[in-house]
C-alpha cells in the first residue's frame, strides 16, 4: 500500500486533493493508498485517523502508527512517504522493492549512517515496518528514526537512485519513480504538483537508436 502521512491542515489548503486527481488514480490492481492523520482530522474514505498528534512534531509517532495499521491489515509491503511526492505508479510497482525489506534512495545528512529519504519515498517489508511499530523509542526526525530502529536488528537501508528528493522528476524518457516536490522554488504546491503530473503527460519515449 502507498501510505501517506499528511494531516488536516493539508487537507484543508487542498493540498492532498493533487494527488487524488493524478498518480494515485492510477495505482496498480491491487494496490491500495491512504492518508494518515492525528487526532481532531475529519473523517473520510481515503484517510486514516490516528491517535497520535497531528503536527509535525509528531511525524515519528504518526509513522509507527500507520505501520501498525497497514500490518494489521495484512499488507506485504509498505511504500511510506508524503503528500508532496510526485510518483509513477507503473514505475513503483516494477521497481525491485520486493526483493528488499528496506529500499529507497539513501541519504546522509543526518548524524549517523545512510538512511532511506523520506521525501522521496521508501519501501518497507511488514516484518521491518513491525520493527519500526513497535519500538518504545521515539525522536523528531522520522527518516532517521526508522533507519536506527532497523540497523539495531541488521537491517540496512538499498539504495536506488530513481527516488529522487531533488530532481529530476519522471518523465518517458528517463528510469526515474519519485520525485520530492518540496525542494522546488516556494515549496510544493497544487500547482507543482498539477504541473509535474503535466510534464509526465506531455513527455516523450525516446526511441532506441538502431545501427
Amino acid at each position: 500500500m502507498v501510505a501517506l502521512s499528511s494531516c488536516q491542515a493539508y487537507e484543508d489548503l487542498g493540498l492532498n486533493q493533487p494527488l487524488r486527481d493524478t498518480w494515485l488514480t492510477e495505482l496498480p490492481e491491487g494496490w491500495d493508498y491512504k492518508f494518515f492523520h492525528g487526532r481532531g482530522s475529519n473523517s473520510r474514505e481515503d484517510v486514516i485517523n490516528l491517535d497520535v498528534v497531528d503536527e509535525l512534531y509528531g511525524l515519528t509517532e504518526k509513522a509507527k502508527a500507520k505501520f501498525r495499521w497497514a500490518i494489521s491489515e495484512g499488507y506485504d509491503y509498505i511504500f511510506s512517504c508524503f503528500p508532496d511526492l510526485y510518483a509513477r505508479p507503473e514505475r513503483l510497482r516494477d521497481c525491485g522493492f520486493r526483493n528488499h525489506s528496506y529500499f529507497g534512495t539513501t541519504a546522509h545528512n543526518c548524524p549517523g549512517p545512510a538512511y532511506c529519504q523520506g521525501g522521496a519515498g521508501f519501501f518497507l517489508r511488514t516484518d521491518a515496518a513491525k520493527l519500526v511499530a513497535d519500538s518504545r523509542e521515539s525522536y523528531l526526525n522520522d527518516d532517521c528514526f526508522v533507519s536506527g530502529i532497523l540497523r539495531q536488528h541488521g537491517i540496512i537501508p538499498v539504495h536506488d537512485d530513481r527516488f529522487k528528493y531533488l530532481g529530476p522528476g519522471p518523465l518517458k524518457s528517463n528510469d526515474v519513480v519519485s520525485n520530492h516536490l518540496s525542494p522546488v522554488p516556494g515549496g510544493y504546491t497544487r500547482e507543482v504538483m498539477l504541473g509535474e503530473h503535466r510534464r509526465w503527460l506531455e513527455s516523450l519515449s525516446v526511441s532506441p537508436v538502431s545501427d
